[in-house]
């Protein structure tokens, strides 16, 4: 097992030291996506706004640009085309239609095209008003997840631990729905599924810790500041969260790489809150634990034993 640890088990490195620099610029970095996300808005994809997304067959190979240049003739101007596979036969193209355009809109393309030279393989059309009761569930969605999450660890361990992961996750979350509104990257049920995975990837890291230091308050660690319990305990857990962290990526990275539309930008936003899920354990997690344990426990100095 000696092979896998990447970190000497002497390792000491004062992570909780510097954690009033990272929280500052976290702080900061959430500041501007919370107002991006205000004043700009994410690229709502149609889940979330209604409209038609068709797949299509050619029969013989065309361009995105051509395709694209065919639907601007017929006035839609901001449709989306994305090729599916090499052969630059097939494409999956959607469009934020009016609700009066929705149903014909696939036909019309078709009709242009020639019914010879096309053959429509899939057709989704969502209206209006599903779309916006499709965005009020994901917001529900996302709220009720860091409401259990938050309930869990407050049974699970203690009331001095829970601040810490929820403000941790929420921290992800907003940081990696800036991949979304920097990059205008489609908004869309896909990427409530990777906010959400996200979450539950950054729980879990911080849950590893959490559990080294009960592990060590139980060993007599209570003696000690909870400060430096933590400390102790993400240096021994840091081998653990790089091996974790790498084989993750193992199988994200190709589907970022070789895979396109929905899934690429799922996967790019993974990888992103991998990183910033390994990031908040250490410095948002932990030291909002820290100051929690002033309020809930035994105080500043001595951390609380938990048992399980």
């Amino acid at each position: 097992m000696k092979f896998f640890q990447l970190i000497p088990s002497g390792t000491n490195i004062n992570f909780i030291g510097k954690f009033k620099l990272f929280m500052i610029l976290s702080t900061a970095a959430n500041i501007l996506v919370i107002s991006g996300i205000v004043t700009k808005g994410f690229n709502y994809g149609i889940d979330f706004t209604g409209g038609t997304a068709f797949q299509v067959r050619f029969t013989e190979a065309r361009t995105a640009e051509q395709v694209r240049d065919t639907l601007t003739s017929m006035g839609d101007t901001d449709a989306s085309v994305v090729a599916l596979g090499t052969t630059n036969t097939e494409y999956m193209i959607t469009s934020r239609t009016d609700k009066s355009e929705q149903e014909s809109l696939h036909k019309r393309f078709v009709d242009k095209i020639g019914p010879d030279n096309i053959h429509v393989q899939q057709v989704d059309i969502v209206g209006p008003k599903v779309g916006k009761e499709l965005r009020t569930s994901a917001l529900l969605s996302l709220i009720y997840s860091v409401l259990l999450i938050m309930v869990y660890i407050w049974f699970r361990f203690d009331a001095q631990f829970a601040p810490g992961a929820t403000v941790a996750m929420i921290h992800d979350i907003i940081l990696s729905a800036g991949f979304y509104l920097l990059t205008g990257k489609e908004f869309t049920i896909t990427s409530i599924a990777a906010l959400l995975t996200i979450a539950g990837y950054s729980v879990n890291d911080t849950i590893v810790i959490y559990d080294r230091v009960r592990e060590l308050l139980k060993a007599g660690g209570d003696n000690f500041p909870l400060s430096q319990i933590i400390n102790k305990a993400i240096n021994q857990t840091l081998s653990r969260t790089m091996l974790t962290s790498f084989i993750t990526l193992l199988s994200i990275v190709p589907l970022a790489f070789f895979c396109k539309g929905e899934i690429q930008s799922f996967a790019i936003a993974m990888i992103l809150g991998i990183f910033i899920g390994s990031y908040s354990t250490v410095y948002i997690a932990a030291p909002f634990t820290i100051l929690a344990s002033k309020y809930v426990g035994k105080g500043s100095k001595k951390g609380r034993v938990v048992t399980a």
